[in-house]
């Protein structure tokens, strides 16, 4: 930071002394280093702010189902889903991306997670009503190995398919600070409903009910 005592006495700026006449400083030594870190704060600044407007709005309304309102890649409502390889409960690599095309309930869930077992049983219920129709739920274990994902699921009676998240890497990327967390994600592979928390049968019925319904 520039020593603005030393300025005064220097280039009599701001000096108390009449007597004394200010010299014209030259344009050089007019760009100080507090000026170019102001410069670069106010440039960051306004390209937030141009970043935050061309972003699509968190909001879906009934207009903007279709493909053309997606944004690029991210863990966002009207964004499209990132893509993730994962691995099954027999160690087969899956990517997330092999379910494009259907609607997918994203649900991430860990084996000792209470609000993970009150919603799974409805996840189940809703998963073996639309199948047919298109409809995959599937979830990501954010902490467990496969023995005791596999137990669990049997206890509950869950037959959609839990993939593991080795690393935590999709954790990661998707963003996920609670759990359970869903993403209803519709047959272009853009996230249409973000829920934090459990899902109950009528909340996702009523969420998927015009995804299933587009072609």
């Amino acid at each position: 930071m520039p020593n603005y005592d030393d300025a005064t006495e220097q280039h009599g700026m701001f000096s108390s002394r009449p007597s004394e006449t200010p010299k014209a400083a030259s344009p050089h030594r007019q760009i100080t280093p507090g000026r170019i870190i102001i410069l670069v704060l106010v440039l960051a600044t306004i390209a937030v702010l141009l970043r935050a407007l061309l972003t699509p709005s968190a909001g879906l309304s009934d207009n903007d189902s279709g493909p053309a309102a997606a944004g690029t890649a991210a863990p966002l409502v009207n964004h499209y889903a990132p893509n993730a390889t994962l691995v099954d409960l027999h160690n087969k690599r899956v990517a997330l991306s092999s379910w494009h095309g259907k609607v997918v309930v994203l649900n991430f869930c860990y084996v000792a997670c209470q609000p993970c077992q009150y919603e799974m049983p409805d996840l189940q219920k809703v998963y073996e009503a639309e199948y047919s129709r298109g409809l995959v739920v599937v979830g990501i274990n954010t902490s467990d190995d496969a023995t005791s994902i596999s137990r669990f699921l049997k206890d509950l009676g869950i037959t959609y398919p839990v993939l593991r998240d080795v690393g935590q890497r999709t954790t990661i990327e998707y963003r996920i600070v609670d759990t359970p967390t869903s993403f209803i994600i519709d047959r272009n592979g853009v996230i249409r409903y973000k829920v934090i928390g459990p899902l109950d049968k009528a909340t996702l019925n009523h969420d998927i009910s015009s995804l299933l319904a587009q072609s």
